[in-house]
């Protein structure tokens, strides 16, 4: 396995978190929001008339986390989200499992794509040793043109 094969690995079972100190509290808020949520839903689901107390006590913390969350939405203004994870979500799928699902596409396509790129560099190389071979005074010419061009270019950036 390649020194490149085994960082990928590793960047996979290691997340990279890029999280902010800033964006932490938030997401403690959102994490609150969600255990909060769970227990209401139990609430709501074994609900007695004694219980009705505890139901208004469990709806007010979820609005007073709503507004603590909204207070802070700033902290991700610059964080786009696909469309398509809210999707995912909708359809009570794990996110991450769509986004792990996602990077090994893209990791997949990257491979093919490299690959492209190898065998064209190597038909290259191929048809310019067979030309060079077939064609010495020609392929000569076509080489110092390519310097002059590169010389030209140099010069321009400069």
């Amino acid at each position: 396995m390649s020194e490149q094969q085994q960082q990928q690995q590793q960047d996979q079972q290691q997340p990279q978190q890029s999280i902010t100190n800033e964006q932490l509290p938030l997401l403690q808020t959102v994490e609150e929001l969600v255990e909060e949520l769970r227990c209401s839903v139990i609430v709501v689901e074994e609900f007695q008339t004694p219980s009705q107390q505890l139901l208004y006590n469990k709806l007010n913390n979820i609005i007073s986390l709503f507004e603590k969350i909204e207070s802070n939405r700033h902290v991700f203004n610059d964080v786009e989200i696909p469309l398509e994870i809210f999707r995912v979500i909708d359809q009570s799928k794990n996110p991450d499992l769509y986004v792990k699902e996602t990077l090994q596409n893209c990791l997949s396509a990257n491979e093919k794509t490299k690959g492209k790129v190898e065998s064209i560099r190597s038909f290259k190389n191929d048809l310019e040793k067979h030309i060079a071979d077939s064609f010495p005074d020609e392929y000569k010419d076509y080489k110092s043109m390519l310097t002059q061009d590169n010389n030209n270019n140099d010069n321009n950036n400069s």
